[in-house]
């Protein structure tokens, strides 16, 4: 079987991106620069993302480790995974079900509510937090039982599911939403 690709002139180069953490988000970033002939823009891209990093990081640094499910789909429940549980350690969490790298996994809401998160990030994939919302109101009842301190929907369209350099403006508001204590005088600042 013949690709199109091979019958467009110039043949295009296809290149394959599958990444599963913040590193290998970065990685492509440089695959792709290489591809483009954008080498400097993505030093300067991933030298200003480390460097949100570190901030982020140093500002959580001695914080309490606040317990997270962050669930990715609610029906069925899905705990976010990928880069995600890295986020959610850098901003000063501790994901209690999901785990770097790997996929997203389906929980039961009972494995939810026994791994006694703190806090519930509701980020339904691809949805903006105005639908995570209204996902989350239509599970409330599942969402009240699973005893948490606070439950927010976030915008995971923008800031979580794409793994692009959005994912750091993601991981700075994590750190707010988990460690809103930490107040403006030792606020991440917005770049």
């Amino acid at each position: 079987v013949r690709s199109i690709a091979t019958e467009l002139e110039p043949e295009p180069l296809v290149i394959s991106l599958d990444p599963h953490t913040i590193g290998e988000v970065f990685g492509d970033a440089r695959t792709i620069a290489m591809a483009t002939d954008r080498k400097d823009a993505a030093v300067d891209l991933i030298r200003d993302a480390s460097a949100r990093i570190d901030r982020v990081r140093l500002a959580v640094r001695g914080a309490r480790r606040v317990r997270v499910a962050a669930l990715e789909w609610l029906d069925p429940p899905f705990v976010a995974g990928h880069w995600t549980p890295q986020l959610i350690e850098y901003a000063g969490g501790e994901d209690v079900l999901g785990f770097a790298g790997e996929p997203s996994a389906q929980r039961s809401w009972e494995e939810i509510a026994l791994a006694q998160p703190d806090l519930v990030i509701v980020m339904p994939c691809g949805y903006d937090a105005e639908i995570a919302y209204r996902e989350a109101e239509m599970h409330r009842e599942q969402l009240v039982s699973l005893q948490a301190g606070e439950v927010v929907a976030v915008d995971a369209a923008s800031y979580f599911s794409r793994p692009g350099p959005r994912i750091i403006d993601g991981l700075e508001l994590l750190a707010h939403i988990i460690h809103p204590e930490l107040g403006p005088e030792n606020s991440i600042p917005p770049d």
